[in-house]
This record gives C-alpha cells, structure tokens and sequence, in this order.
C-alpha cells in the first residue's frame, strides 16, 4: 500500500517537471518570437496564494510599445496572452499612468519590473 503510494506521488512529480518544462520551452519561443520585433522588457510578480504574472513588453527605438504580452496564473497550464490596451503607447505615458493609479495590480506591478529595467 505505501509503495503504491509513493509510486503515485513520484508520478506526479514527474507529471509536473514535464508539464513545466513545456510551459519554459513555450516562453522560450515567446521571447524569441518577440525580441525580432524590437527590445524586449521582461517584468514578473509572484503571487503567494494567488496568480503570478509574467509581461513582456516589446518597445521600438522611439520608446513605443509594439506588442505586450502577459502570462497570468498559478498552474504550468497557464500560456501567454497578447494586452491590446498598452499597444501604441510611449514608455512615459505608461509610467505616468502606473503612478496615477491608486491600486496596483499583479500586472501593473509586473508591468513597472519590466520598466524598471530600462532605466
């Protein structure tokens, strides 16, 4: 009875490392993909007992944002998701709206790491 149950628990522990290293390898390809389009900013913030998230911000030469996207959640399921919202916007317009707002979130606070890295 104790083997199978380690036997089980063992088998989850395998299902696990595999399932993050297909979620590692789809980031990979995520950042390549996105680093032919221009600079890329990588922010991320860890969620003790709710979703993390993890923002890639691609900026031009001009300081525009080009594409963003972000993976948010707790399970190795989790994929990246492309956020419309701050496409087309300069770097300063983002910082000054991130200080304007009262509450930050896990991915405002993701996005202001991401941020942090240009300066």
């Amino acid at each position: 009875m104790v083997h199978k149950a380690l036997l089980f628990i063992f088998g989850l522990w395998v299902l696990q490392g595999v399932l993050s290293y297909v979620q590692i390898t789809h980031y990979r390809k995520t950042l390549s993909r996105l680093k032919c389009k221009g600079k890329v900013l990588v922010g991320h913030e860890k969620g003790k007992f709710k979703p993390g998230s993890i923002i890639l911000l691609v900026i031009d030469d001009n300081g525009v944002i080009i594409d963003v996207e972000e993976m948010k959640g707790i399970s190795v399921f989790d994929r990246f998701r492309k956020k419309d919202i701050y496409i087309g916007k300069s770097i300063d317009e983002l910082s000054k709206e991130l200080k304007q707002q009262k509450k930050d979130t896990i991915t405002t606070k993701a996005i202001k790491k991401a941020l942090e890295g240009l300066e």
